[in-house]
């Protein structure tokens, strides 16, 4: 089913009166004759007071009924699906309302759409770079509704704002129309593209050791799930009191198991600015990573967070989701992601700096990156030497990015349909 937007009125807007067509409806005109029209009804030229007569007439009902044309006039926008992936497209239905008894003998809505989403759509060129003008025209008698359809093909990551939406209409004569120009909240957004992860070993921190298993536990002391009798291994802390003074023994809380794995990605946005002729395209592909690894990881069961130094292209805010593994985690990063612009307020390292304070313990940080600063790289070190894990993955070459041996390090590709990340990395 269509999305439900709200009726748009004219009176939501600013309404406009343009002026009038032609030189004969002017107003220095209509005062050239009036003063004519009294001149000729004192000379009593009976034929040149009628016809000025009619035409004053004329001009009076034109400006009546245009200055009621927009009046009880809806329009409203429905888009059925606004947020897409690459290579999906979406129905977009206009409407307009004429709920009053004056006909509309013509009207005319221009809506500004973006040029990236109207590639099969006619569209003329509109006043804002990147947009199209996209015209539809219709007569509407009173109390009916006329209604068009087009579709928006999504093909580039981003967020798009549709709008502002103009409607024009007035007389009969089209002496003199009025237009009501207003702003629109719809938007369409697409999501990055999302490649299968094809070579990918995630290091974990297991509070027992390392190892080789697709899911590690350990227990959650915030669940307690039952009771079991007291071992010398077990610690003071995990002792149910009452409990033990129930049974004349020693009872500890069993809790419940939970993995281990939780990764917190971190793009890293502002490297990207460094080489412009490489610049969207080395940026597109690190956020089809940061979609891609998500996806993967989350299918997988391990939650994920995503904290990025790059603003939101609608909002100006950087990216701060914490870690979760449900479906609904994946959409608010992907929505997140579709967002996302190489514009940063701080720098990659000062932004790190913050936000690493609070990443909880047994987090693995997967940082993407197109180059990593020396700072950058010198906080990642101590972080590596503190016992977290890390992974570095660069969109260019390693050695130029500022890889340095010490923290695992690797290239992403992205050829054909798969996303490759080279070399294979084991720690």
């Amino acid at each position: 089913m269509p999305e439900t937007q709200p009726s748009i009125r004219p009176e939501e807007g600013r309404t406009f009166a343009a002026q009038a067509s032609g030189y004969l409806l002017h107003k220095a005109s209509l005062y050239t004759l009036a003063g004519i029209l009294f001149l000729a009804a004192w000379k009593g030229q009976a034929g040149i007071v009628i016809l000025l007569g009619l035409v004053f007439s004329v001009a009076g009902l034109a400006g009546l009924w245009s200055r009621v044309s927009l009046a009880r006039v809806h329009c409203r926008r429905l888009i059925r699906e606004n947020r897409l992936f690459p290579g999906e497209s979406t129905e977009v239905i206009m409407e307009i309302y004429n709920r009053k008894p004056l006909p509309l003998p013509w009207v005319k809505v221009d809506d500004e759409i973006p040029a990236e989403l109207a590639r099969d759509v006619a569209v003329e060129p509109a006043s804002r770079p990147g947009f199209g003008l996209l015209t539809r025209s219709a007569s509407l008698l009173w109390y009916r509704k006329a209604s068009w359809k087009y579709r928006l093909q999504g093909e580039k990551r981003g967020y798009y704002r549709i709008g502002p939406l103009t409607l024009t209409s007035g007389d009969i004569f089209g002496f003199f129309p009025r237009w009501a120009s207003f702003p629109s909240t719809d938007f369409v957004l697409v999501y990055p593209r999302i490649f299968p992860v094809e070579q990918l070993e995630i290091p974990s921190l297991h509070p027992m050791g390392e190892a080789r298993t697709r899911r590690r536990l350990f227990q959650d002391p915030t669940r307690a799930i039952g009771l079991r009798d007291y071992l010398p291994q077990d610690g003071l802390k995990h002792i149910h009191w009452k409990a033990s003074a129930r049974h004349q023994q020693l009872q500890v809380k069993v809790f419940e198991p939970t993995t281990t794995l939780k990764v917190s990605l971190f793009l890293a946005g502002d490297g990207f600015q460094q080489d412009p002729s490489r610049a969207g395209e080395e940026f597109e592909l690190a956020v089809s990573a940061a979609a891609s690894i998500a996806h993967y990881l989350i299918d997988q069961g391990t939650p994920v967070g995503l904290i990025s130094n790059a603003c939101r292209v609608d909002s100006g805010q950087a990216i701060q989701i914490p870690a979760g593994g449900s479906r609904d985690q994946f959409m608010e990063i992907l929505d997140a992601l579709a967002r996302v612009t190489p514009r940063c307020k701080d720098s990659a390292e000062t932004f790190f700096q913050r936000e690493s304070q609070s990443l909880t313990s047994g987090t693995t940080l997967i940082l993407i990156a197109s180059r990593v600063p020396d700072p950058l790289l010198w906080q990642l070190r101590d972080l590596k030497e503190s016992g977290s894990k890390l992974l570095l993955l660069l969109t260019g070459d390693p050695q130029e990015g500022g890889g340095d041996g010490f923290i695992p390090t690797c290239s992403i590709r992205h050829p054909g349909s798969l996303l490759r990340i080279h070399p294979e990395v084991r720690v």
